[in-house]
């Protein structure tokens, strides 16, 4: 045995926590390895990977959860046969695993990761099936301050992998890095921010292209803190995640009927506002009621409020999405169906949902060249909106020649860059005070 074998077999026998299933190192021992491998070796020649089996529900539910155990005890087993002695290997439960893997052997695991062969044992024969990892990377460039970098750093790179990319490897980036370490800052400052009102509302005008008049403007959230503005694409995604986007959305509504009662004390002629909500805040199920309530807590006519909803593919969602906008109906509070044409939009949302207005996505529009199809297909959903007696307008609209197109199918109230930005307060109101675009 050489003298690094030795070196490893001692961190091995140090009372390491172990996952009851394979023996490996839970999370708590594969640190405990990690700090001990930082006696004997530099760390800065290691790469740290986590990664998930593929579709390991699926083998599951094909052949049992006894089964399943078994194979994740073969695929520990394999894991374990490629491992030097100087390099470590962690199971964080179910099909979740971690490794300490030196950098010039990174490529050559990666490859062994896309495609472990298995022989199971079933009733009456052998089978053998071969299972492929997705998989998150860090290098390890310098030396640790936090040890529990080594398993957080590369989970990152392992979530855009399944969730954003969708591809089977992916390395962390200091970009990736910068925004976990944003969105930990939005969550911890989220609550004050709320308090002390730095979210604030702009408002992006709607306007009939017939005659250049602001006809409506969707509310839409900034946060200025410290004099700086951040990004919706940093703050709403965590708030999503951890359910608290709830509290935003309700906050930018009673702005937005804030705002409208101030105009009306003023004499100032609001238009409709459009608010938005998350799919995520369906989870509620006083929604509709607390909106209801809060419209009529500042005394405004409903017909100056909107509510703008997405679609879901999810059948749960969906289920909870019709009931909801059918309750706001109920209630008399106008109801949008944002970014229709993308993702999961179907037809039948023509007909389950008793929507006021249908948004059509921008990605319909954002082409150079207009195709015939283009113009059957929107034409044709523009006049079954219509008579099903819903309002259309098109967002995304930049250019001259979109605007022709879509006027040309049938919708003329546009939003987009082509009359305005999203505007702050004080300008959107001489908007107001004058409708008409030049």
């Amino acid at each position: 045995m050489n003298d690094m074998t030795g070196k490893r077999m001692d961190i091995e026998d140090k009372g390491m926590m172990k996952h009851y299933l394979t023996g490996l190192p839970n999370s708590g021992g594969y640190l405990m390895a990690v700090r001990e491998l930082e006696k004997i070796t530099d760390l800065v020649n290691y790469t740290a990977f986590q990664f998930n089996l593929k579709g390991f529900g699926n083998i599951n539910q094909r052949y049992g959860m006894d089964i399943g155990s078994k194979i994740i005890k073969l695929v520990a087993e394999k894991l374990e046969d490629f491992l030097e002695n100087d390099e470590i290997l962690g199971h964080l439960g179910g099909d979740n695993f971690v490794a300490l893997i030196k950098k010039e052997r990174k490529a050559l695991f990666c490859r062994f990761l896309n495609g472990i062969e298995v022989e199971i044992p079933l009733a009456h024969k052998h089978e053998t099936i071969k299972i492929a990892s997705t998989i998150g990377m860090w290098d390890i460039d310098e030396p640790l301050v936090d040890y529990g970098d080594v398993i957080s750093n590369p989970a990152i790179a392992l979530q855009h992998a399944k969730h954003i990319v969708h591809q089977p490897v992916v390395s962390v980036t200091k970009e990736m890095l910068k925004r976990v370490s944003m969105q930990k800052t939005v969550l911890e400052r989220y609550q004050r921010a709320l308090e002390e009102r730095e979210f604030l509302v702009f408002y992006q005008p709607k306007v009939d292209s017939r005659t250049n008049t602001l006809v409506g403007a969707e509310g839409l959230v900034r946060w200025k803190h410290e004099g700086e503005m951040i990004s919706p694409g940093v703050f709403i995604p965590p708030l999503e995640q951890n359910g608290e986007i709830v509290l935003l959305d309700y906050y930018v509504l009673k702005r937005a009927c804030e705002d409208i009662k101030g105009w009306l004390d003023k004499g100032i002629m609001p238009v409709p506002i459009s608010v938005n909500f998350s799919r995520k805040d369906l989870m509620d199920p006083d929604l509709a009621e607390n909106i209801d309530k809060i419209i009529a807590s500042y005394g405004i006519d409903k017909k100056f409020i909107e509510v703008e909803v997405t679609e879901t593919v999810d059948e749960q969602e969906h289920g909870e999405l019709a009931t909801f906008i059918s309750d706001l109906f109920m209630r008399g509070i106008k109801t949008a169906i944002d970014d229709f044409g993308a993702g999961y939009s179907s037809l039948a949302t023509l007909r389950e949902f008793q929507v006021h207005t249908l948004k059509i996505d921008r990605s319909f529009i954002n082409t150079e060249d207009f195709s015939w199809k283009d113009e059957i297909i929107l034409t044709d959903i523009i006049h079954m909106a219509k008579a099903l007696g819903m309002d259309v307008i098109t967002e995304g609209v930049e250019r001259q020649d979109q605007v022709e197109f879509i006027n040309k199918v049938g919708c003329y109230v546009i939003q987009g860059f082509f009359y305005d930005r999203p505007l702050p307060y004080d300008d959107f109101v001489k908007r107001l005070k004058n409708k008409q675009y030049d």
